[in-house]
């Protein structure tokens, strides 16, 4: 995330209703961020990792634009075929 844009979410988490919104959103965000580098990191499109992993390739462009919360086995398709690892961390 650019300079520019951490300086436009700081400012804008001054009003309550962006915020609240912004903290909802900000997980699928970041689920969106690494599922792109990791896809980009290893030379894949989006139709790569469909073929990688049998979902729609219109279903990894609504996670990848966090228009969606995907379930649990669709995120383990995709962390295999981009070989990432799911970890829990204490906040």
């Amino acid at each position: 995330m650019s300079g520019t844009v951490k300086k436009w979410i700081e400012q804008n988490l001054q009003d309550d209703v962006f915020a609240e919104t912004y903290h909802q959103e900000k997980p699928k965000i970041e689920l969106a961020n690494t599922i792109i580098d990791a896809r980009k990191r290893k030379n894949l499109r989006q139709i790569d990792l469909t073929q990688l992993t049998g979902i729609k390739q219109s279903e990894i462009s609504k996670i990848e634009n966090a228009q969606v919360y995907p379930n649990l086995l669709t995120i383990i398709k995709i962390f295999d075929a981009l070989d990432l690892k799911i970890q829990a961390v204490p906040k």
